[in-house]
């Protein structure tokens, strides 16, 4: 009997496959899925109205069919007509194939939403402000439950406040991208209250502004953890009026305490002294970002290789920002290759040999020789390497 059932669903399936109007509208490049003889089972026992649900999650978006059940708890289409007028409409906003695939496999119930009224007032704002398709996907698949929140009073109103800070909508979409919840979650509870804070502090709104692009988290906390780390980063001998406050501000609600004094502990194994890292937070707050690895990687190159001593370091923190295969070995190639040949009578300044733009750096170190078609070969070998 149930060989009988089970050979009958396969073809069921197949014939399904082939024919279904909703096969033909969003076909991905994968096997149709079959429903196991265990979801079957499950079904006969346990019959209900999201049964049409879980097969469409399965034949559609290669769900299991355990994860199907599961997620058509809270499906309530029994057509395909709901669930495909959803893949239409994302498909219309530019949405491709994969993005759709992942946005249904983290939020199963976008399919239930009702096109006309809850997806596109969503998706005409958030054309209507530039968004391309792989933004609003990258938004949704991050935070799916931006879907169901209020288009007036939450996701313009927040945008809103954010192009008037940033004046700019290419600049306010980049905020959101990198932390979404930034458009939905009510002004007077975070947002308003941070920047208000940092504006007591005497930060510039230019500060603030490039705060709030770079790492609009920063502006998301308590208002009273963040009033906290302002009070902190000022003791600690940071001008508010300079960029870097903001930045350190950053930082260090980013960063937990058991990091800050891992990252402590790094520097101190290279001989410096809690004064030492503090001095160099304030001139480069990002260096208590570096993962200890690269710190330990960079120092052990400039210290062992180049010859610097740690104490140079403490007092130009922002060597630790470059990348160690991108630029310090390639650009350490094309110096020593200079010194071997006596092109050059000593050696350079690192914070110039490493700092400088790859424009500058071309024009210092490769172009002005008559060897220029050696050393650049010699410098793109080395990054060629290491992008491999």
């Amino acid at each position: 009997m149930f060989y009988f059932l089970y050979k009958s669903l396969l073809q069921h399936g197949r014939h399904a496959a082939t024919l279904s109007p909703t096969h033909k509208l969003f076909s991905f490049q994968h096997s149709p899925s079959i429903i196991t003889l265990r979801f079957f089972i499950s079904t006969l026992e346990s019959p209900n109205k999201q049964s049409f649900a879980a097969s469409y999650l399965i034949n559609k978006f290669v769900f299991s069919p355990e994860s199907a059940l599961s997620a058509s708890k809270h499906l309530s289409f029994k057509t395909p007509d709901n669930p495909d007028s959803v893949i239409r409409m994302f498909q219309h906003y530019g949405l491709s194939q994969d993005q759709i695939f992942k946005l249904v496999k983290k939020y199963p119930r976008v399919l239930s939403c009702k096109p006309e009224k809850t997806l596109l007032p969503k998706l005409k704002f958030f054309h209507s402000k530039g968004m391309s398709g792989n933004d609003i996907a990258h938004i949704l698949c991050a935070h799916p439950c931006i879907l169901n929140r209020s288009l007036e009073n939450q996701i313009i109103l927040n945008f809103n406040f954010l192009g008037n800070l940033l004046q700019s909508n290419e600049k306010t979409i980049a905020a959101v991208k990198r932390y979404s919840p930034i458009l939905y979650h009510k002004i007077d509870t975070y947002l308003k209250p941070c920047i208000d804070i940092l504006e007591e502090y005497g930060v510039p709104k230019r500060h603030i502004a490039t705060l709030v692009h770079r790492s609009p988290r920063s502006v998301m906390m308590s208002p009273n953890h963040l009033r906290s780390i302002a009070e902190t980063v000022r003791e600690m001998g940071c001008d508010p009026l300079k960029p870097h406050f903001a930045t350190a501000v950053m930082v260090m609600g980013l960063l937990s305490k058991s990091g800050w004094e891992r990252r402590l502990g790094v520097y101190k194994s290279w001989g410096w002294s809690e004064e030492d890292v503090l001095a160099a937070f304030i001139k480069e707050p990002w260096c208590m970002m570096t993962s200890d690895d690269k710190i330990m990687a960079v120092m052990d190159f400039l210290v062992n290789n180049m010859d610097c001593e740690p104490s140079f370091i403490v007092k130009n923190p922002y060597l630790l920002k470059p990348g160690l295969k991108t630029t310090f070995i390639p650009r350490a190639s094309v110096a020593q290759f200079l010194l071997s040949k006596q092109l050059i009578k000593r050696k350079p300044n690192l914070v110039t040999l490493f700092l400088c733009s790859e424009k500058l750096f071309l024009e210092k170190f490769v172009n002005c020789f008559d060897e220029a078609p050696q050393l650049l070969k010699l410098y793109n070998k080395r990054n060629q390497i290491f992008q491999k």
